[in-house]
């Protein structure tokens, strides 16, 4: 039979005459088999057995007895036989099986299940996907109608689109350490982009675990593919908080057209030409939009036999505004202002882009196994000439991006999982990124570690539950504050104009959702019981690690005149 593959280091030493031996590689193949080192032993992991026993524990067929206990064992030896049973009497005349061809088979197909339960499932994969800097009314399911999404309206359209749903941060980095790692990102000072400081204490703190960590113990294959905005350095690499592989650049913005012969250009803030797999500098030819999304189809295809998690962070729409030449045609031709066709040109790549990867779920048949979050990472930017602007639209909502008013950290939200979420339902309760951790958790069947503070969503989104998720949430970036209690909302947000603070306001959201009518003085008392709420919620954060730009971060130093810019290329 030649030399046998998997967890079987000493099965030489048993008989190899009855037909057990001529099954096992069909059930390795059917059942791949992950070792405790977390590597392939045959066809591709399905279930992630971790076999912590020894060499001598490992003996065929003691060692599915060892594993399986007395209580299961019966179950056990059931269902080993019925899987077995069919693939037996297609290969093999009843005159070569013996009591120990079923015996044995029961046992091996029963220590690969771990359970003697369903032996071909496999944990629920899980797709987040984040827009940069999208606007809340530029989508068609939220009344948008310079360009159409049919993409995004169709993913929202296929399960539950949160109309009350945010991030952590009204900010990039920040509100992707808030998401990666289940907490406010407060708690730990990431508060501003890591832009300015020593590159060693730049970047998502090296003590707290992301979702990768989480879900990569749990068996789970792990990518992140575009933006990762979390540190540049080794320790804070993708690769060194739990993601398996990588495919994107390392700071906060990035050119979308690439040229293989392009020189390569750094800066803590936005790079050219330096699109990263692992630590290796690509060549690379094409518009960004579409080479993730190649590569996140790519990850998928590959792990078809593994549950996986990808983050895919795409950077549209985010400047540079650039056009792709596959989409200049189909711009609006009223459209005049340059910044907004590029914005609207990105907008509709991202679309495209979701269209190919919700089309390729379906047509794999991974889309009822595949839980999927989209959201932006902030709101629009659209006050010019701050943040990045990008011409966002956030009506009917006030601010933008940045500011901790409703358009900069209320966003487009949706969850989907296709025959186990409703489709097509309105969920008004507040939902935040911060539920997303333990959302995978839950579907992974991994423990959420005790200091989330987030919620598993499902029982929410599937109407098991009628309460609300979260009594309050709360917001801190730089001098602006804000909670919400239900429809109440205080805020103290920042003009960036003149610089100031607006002080404690008071807004009922379910009449004034765009934040108009201060009633602060009329709900003095709700006005004081928020307050003391919101600072109850900040005595547990932490001073900022780092310090923002000016804009939003008043405290920061002045910075020195800028100089000729230099092309810098970043050493691997």
């Amino acid at each position: 039979m030649g030399r046998l593959m998997g967890p079987f280091p000493q099965l030489s030493s048993v008989r190899r005459r009855d037909p057990i031996f001529e099954c096992i590689p069909w059930i390795t193949k059917r059942f791949s088999i992950r070792s405790s080192h977390g590597k392939t032993t045959h066809g591709g992991p399905r279930e992630s057995l971790r076999l912590q026993r020894t060499a001598r524990d490992r003996q065929f067929p003691l060692m599915a007895v060892n594993l399986l206990g007395k209580k299961s064992l019966h179950r056990a030896l059931f269902y080993g036989l019925v899987e077995s049973l069919p693939y037996i009497s297609s290969r093999f005349p009843m005159r070569r099986l013996t009591p120990l061809t079923f015996l044995s088979l029961a046992l091996t197909l029963s220590f690969f299940s771990g359970t003697g339960t369903s032996l071909a499932s496999q944990k629920p994969n899980i797709l987040i996907i984040f827009a940069d800097d999208l606007g809340y009314a530029d989508i068609g399911v939220h009344g948008g109608k310079a360009v159409p999404t049919p993409n995004i309206d169709a993913l929202a359209a296929s399960g539950v689109r949160c109309t009350s749903g945010y991030v952590t941060s009204p900010y990039c980095s920040p509100s992707r350490a808030g998401m990666l790692t289940g907490k406010a990102q407060t708690r730990f000072g990431h508060e501003f982009n890591p832009h300015v400081g020593k590159e060693s204490e730049l970047g998502l703190p090296l003590d707290q675990r992301t979702i990768a960590n989480v879900l990569h113990e749990a068996g789970y294959a792990t990518s992140l593919v575009g933006k990762w905005h979390l540190g540049f350095d080794k320790p804070h690499h993708p690769n060194s908080r739990g993601f398996d592989e990588f495919f994107g650049f390392l700071v906060g913005g990035h050119n979308y057209q690439q040229h293989p012969n392009a020189d390569p250009e750094f800066q803590t803030g936005h790079s050219h030409n330096m699109i990263y797999r692992g630590d290796k500098l690509q060549k690379l030819d094409g518009f960004l939009t579409d080479i993730f999304t190649d590569e996140a189809i790519s990850f998928m295809d590959r792990h078809q036999q593994q549950p996986w998690m990808l983050y895919l962070a795409y950077n549209a729409v985010h400047t540079p505004l650039e056009i792709s030449p596959t989409i200049s045609a189909r711009l609006p031709a009223d459209v005049t202002d340059p910044d907004r066709k590029g914005y609207l040109a990105l907008l509709l790549g991202l679309d495209d882009a979701i269209g190919r990867v919700t089309d390729y779920l379906r047509k794999s048949g991974a889309d009822k196994n595949t839980l999927i979050f989209f959201v932006s990472d902030n709101g629009g930017s659209g006050h010019k000439p701050y943040l990045a602007y990008n011409t966002g639209v956030n009506t009917p909502l006030r601010g933008n991006k940045g500011q901790t008013l409703e358009g900069g950290i209320r966003v487009p939200f949706i969850v989907s999982w296709a025959g186990h979420l409703p489709a097509g339902q309105i969920y008004q309760h507040p939902v935040s990124t911060l539920d997303f951790l333990p959302t995978a958790c839950a579907v992974a069947d991994v423990k959420p570690a005790p200091e989330l503070e987030g919620v598993n969503l499902l029982p929410y989104l599937k109407g098991e539950t009628k309460s609300a998720p979260h009594v309050s949430l709360s917001w801190r970036f730089g001098p602006q504050k804000a909670i919400r209690q239900g429809n109440w909302k205080l805020v103290d947000a920042r003009d960036f104009d003149a610089k100031t603070q607006s002080g404690w306001q008071l807004y009922d959201l379910s009449k004034d959702i765009g934040e108009k009518n201060d009633l602060a003085a009329e709900f003095a008392e709700k006005k004081t019981e928020l307050a003391k709420m919101w600072e109850a919620w900040d005595s547990h954060n932490i001073a900022p690690r780092w310090h923002g730009s000016l804009t939003e971060d008043p405290s920061a130093p002045t910075p020195p005149p800028k100089k000729a810019p230099a092309n810098t290329v970043r050493a691997n």
